[in-house]
């Protein structure tokens, strides 16, 4: 019996290990890499590659037991010639997809007899019985995928013995398989046998009640049931602490607890319900209930049937029945498997028949909760609150992922509308987008995803928006009720205040004025330089930015008809402008919060205007205003007065600035003016071009010249567009800036009058450019699956090949690429490769803050691989470390596919 037992422990591990579930079959990879870095400008980025995806494929596998061979079957029925005889036989799908297997049968032709009549027949109930409605022979199994309801059938494989067979002969069959969606697999080792007897046989079936799936907490009511089929009475055996009898003993499966008295009856003899702490090695009528199950079988349940000589006759049946609770923690797919023994003496030896195999299975609860950090079961109402936040921030949610349930599941994460602004799916190194669900995640783990949220400049009031999390198994259910497969949480900002704000004031001397910090009273009374027409009076002022974040403010002026302003940086605020004078300007540049710039606004008063003599404060004849390019409604606005003289002269007006890809093309336009009172007759003409740039020359934007002539232009305030083109050849460095002073010179009557405006352009690119292709591999092979990663199988290695190019022309410094373990694989390895670097080490990180230059050997589900280049050898990634132009970094990143 302990020979036995281990038999049955042994198969069934054997069960197990082929039954790990699989990647299921049409799943999608998805694997996206991020990168961040500081660009030549000294601003931080963030780019993505491309995304691979790669489609999981079908593998088809199945068995069938108890296995067996024609010397050594692995089922014996006895019975009297002529006498019909039943094999029980389990048939599961151990592969990642639905399959139907067909099933034949096999006579062996080196044995006695061949059995007649035999069919085969779908046992649904397990019980290995032919119930009514399952008569009807089969010749096919329809099974889902592993892991799920319905992926192993049992089947009863019915033949007789032939009437002329003697006593002692034997023939055997073998259930043979064969996968319809993949016919090389098959499995053709299941030979049984029946031997036809004279003497007494008894048979033994046994089902379980539910068959199939389980629920944990729940009760498993086994039956074992037989009669004898032989050609006489059976007499019993010598039992340990019992005495004479036929025993009917059953391992109590391991985990199963039975606490309440089994039941049983006979058609002949006295019966006893017995029970077994030590193996079966001896036996008592007295309850030690309850009792659990363990591995080595040594907590068991019986029946006794006692009598003396041959007392069970021909036809006489048994059954016994007794009950089993499942623990209430059993994991998903948790296998209850069972089978019983009955020992006897068929009149002439001792005989001991095994039942077919009863399997249950824990049936699988998918369920999930999500809430704040470190949260371990949340309902549907949580909610992650801030006080408050400002206009144009970024905030971040974290919140903690946690499978309730109690099977390995994966979970769909999305976001519902918002009200707090664009708000994006991050893992949980907050950088690198969620891309596909989450997991596999095992009972009870949990993974912490970051909810970044992006709020509008104009937001003035508190939003929220919720977080959802739905199971990949179980993507329905009631949000309000726990251990379901939907929970969410509400991610809530109070209060957002306005992020926004700017002071201007005048600059004199390098002292701001009486304004400064009062937005409301920027008139400068006295400042009234008096100037020439076509001459130019100068504000000096300086611009703060008292807002919360980071901006930038476009300038401009209210001035009177045909008057115009350009506006200079003043590096030293002295008030005064710098030498050399800088290129002009259209707004600040990005300031800091908190920080103070200076500026110069020039007035150009246009040739021809009419003298003027400003009052201070109340003819205040020229303003400018400070305007947020991010919020339009924010803006200061300061005032002053220009006295003008009467000075007849021509205006080519205004400066521009501007930037410009290498090669590329730009265009400006100027407008040339004569305020004198005499008709001007002018030409065209610029000093730029120093670094081999073109600058051409147009008055409709269409014919261009390198130069013009000839252009006449009407007098008191007549006007002629001018269109200049610029065009750029390649392999420019970022940050060249060339100034072409594009020049009017105009004849007016006997006089000469000129005039000028430049343009001020600037080179402009480099950035980091990321891409990502893939390759399957046959298993841990070097056999090519699929070159592009379009698919692989359960066990296959997909590589990973992401490149980081710098495709500018300057450094860009603190360059670090994320890559996740994609859900669905384990990690097989990472390694890195650089060029273009005059001197360097790549580090490696699974954290993004511990560096080191060894690649890491592991990394766990939900986590992410870093790479980065330290070229200032301090073992560190900072914003020391550079990437010059034309550097890569090539990273290869291998998993294997669950």
């Amino acid at each position: 019996m302990n020979k036995l037992f281990a038999l049955l422990v042994a198969a069934l591990v054997l069960f197990g290990a082929v039954m790990a579930q699989q990647t299921p079959a049409g799943t999608n990879i998805s694997n996206q890499a991020s990168a961040s870095y500081i660009d030549s400008a000294g601003q931080a980025r963030t780019t993505t590659s491309n995304q691979v995806i790669t489609v999981v494929q079908q593998v088809y596998s199945f068995s069938i037991t108890p296995d067996g061979t024609q010397a050594a079957p692995g089922q014996t029925r006895n019975a009297l010639p002529g006498a019909p005889v039943y094999f029980s036989y389990t048939v599961s799908n151990t592969g990642n997809g639905s399959d139907t297997i067909n099933l034949t049968t096999v006579q062996d032709t080196g044995d006695n007899f061949d059995l007649g009549s035999t069919a085969i027949y779908l046992d649904a109930n397990c019980n290995g019985t032919i119930d009514p409605g399952e008569n009807t022979p089969i010749t096919s199994v329809n099974l889902t995928r592993q892991g799920t309801p319905g992926a192993s059938a049992c089947v009863i494989v019915a033949g007789t013995i032939p009437a002329s067979a003697t006593n002692g002969q034997f023939g055997n069959l073998n259930l043979s398989g064969t996968s319809a969606g993949s016919p090389s697999v098959t499995d053709t080792n299941n030979w049984a046998r029946a031997t036809a007897t004279t003497a007494a046989a008894l048979t033994a079936t046994k089902s379980a009640s539910p068959a199939g799936s389980v629920s944990p907490g729940s009760n498993i009511t086994y039956t074992i049931s037989g009669s004898n089929v032989g050609g006489s009475a059976a007499s019993g055996v010598s039992v340990s602490g019992l005495g004479t009898g036929i025993l009917i003993s059953d391992a109590i499966p391991n985990g199963l607890t039975v606490s309440t008295a089994p039941t049983g009856s006979a058609g002949a003899g006295t019966v006893q319900i017995v029970y077994s702490t030590n193996g079966g090695a001896t036996w008592s009528t007295t309850s030690p209930l309850p009792l659990t199950g363990d591995t080595t079988g040594t907590n068991r349940v019986g029946m006794f049937i006692s009598g003396s000589g041959a007392f069970f006759p021909q036809t006489a049946s048994y059954t016994f029945s007794f009950q089993a609770t499942v623990p209430a923690a059993s994991a998903a797919g948790t296998a209850y498997s069972n089978s019983a023994t009955v020992q006897f003496n068929n009149g002439t030896a001792n005989q001991t028949i095994t039942t077919n195999t009863t399997t249950n299975t824990t049936a699988s609860r998918y369920s999930v909760a999500i809430g704040g950090t470190g949260a371990s079961a949340v309902d549907g109402a949580d909610t992650q609150t801030l006080a408050s936040a400002f206009s144009g921030s970024t905030i971040s949610f974290s919140s903690t992922l946690q499978n309730t349930g109690n099977a390995s599941d994966s979970f769909t994460l999305s976001l519902g509308p918002s009200t707090i602004g664009v708000c994006t799916l991050l893992q949980s190194d907050g950088v690198t987008p969620l891309s596909g669900p989450v997991g596999p995640l095992a009972a009870g783990a949990t993974y912490t995803v970051v909810v970044r949220c992006a709020i509008p400049a104009s937001q003035t009031t508190g939003g929220s928006v919720t977080l959802n999390a739905n199971s990949v198994n179980n993507p329905s259910g009631n949000v309000a009720t726990l251990l379901d497969g939907v929970d969410e949480t509400t991610l809530a900002v109070t209060s957002v205040v306005s992020g926004y704000a700017v002071d201007a004031a005048h600059n004199t001397n390098g002292a701001a004025g009486s304004e400064a910090g009062d937005p409301t009273n920027d008139s400068r009374p006295g400042h009234n330089p008096a100037v020439n027409p076509g001459g130019s009076a100068l504000f000096p002022f300086e611009v703060s930015n008292t807002g919360q974040n980071p901006d930038t403010y476009t300038f401009s002026a209210s001035l009177p008809t045909g008057w115009t302003a350009v506006f200079y940086p003043d590096s030293d605020c002295d008030g005064s402008m710098d030498t050399p004078t800088p290129a002009p300007i259209s707004g600040t540049g990005l300031l800091n919060n908190g920080s103070t710039s200076c500026y110069i606004a020039v007035v150009q008063v246009p040739a021809g205007a009419a003298p003027a003599d400003a009052t201070p404060v109340t003819g205040d004849n020229v303003q400018f205003t400070i305007t947020s390019t991010t919020l339009g409604s924010v803006s200061d606005t300061i005032r002053g007065a220009v006295d003008v003289n009467l000075v007849a002269q021509v205006t080519l007006s205004p400066d521009r600035t501007g930037t410009i890809t290498t090669p590329g093309t730009l265009t400006y336009t100027h407008t040339l003016v004569n305020n004198s009172n005499q008709s001007g007759v002018c030409s065209i003409s610029g000093d730029g071009g120093s670094f081999g740039w073109t600058y051409q020359y147009s008055l409709d934007g269409s014919t261009w010249a390198a130069s013009l002539s000839g252009l006449s232009v009407a007098a008191n305030g007549g006007s002629q567009t001018l269109y200049v083109r610029v065009l750029t050849p390649a392999a420019q460095p970022i940050g060249r800036t060339d100034v072409n002073t594009v020049t009017a010179t105009c004849t007016v009557g006997s006089a000469t009058a000129s005039d000028s405006a430049s343009e001020t352009t600037t080179v402009v690119g480099g950035d980091l450019r990321l891409t990502k292709t893939g390759v399957s591999y046959v298993g841990t092979s070097s056999t090519v699956r699929d070159a592009n990663a379009a698919t692989a199988l359960p066990g296959d290695v997909i590589e990973y090949t992401v490149v980081a190019s710098n495709i500018g022309t300057g450094n860009l410094s603190q360059v670090v690429i994320t890559d996740p373990l994609p859900s669905y694989t384990n990690f097989v390895s990472v390694s890195a490769t650089i060029s273009g670097f005059s001197g360097g080490t790549v580090l490696y990180s699974t954290d993004g803050t511990t560096w080191s230059a060894t690649a890491p050997t592991t990394l766990s589900a939900g986590s992410s691989i870093y790479v980065a280049v330290d070229t200032n050898g301090d073992s560190n990634i900072t914003a020391a470390d550079q990437m010059p132009p034309s550097a890569t970094i090539t990273l290869t990143f291998r998993v294997q596919v669950q």
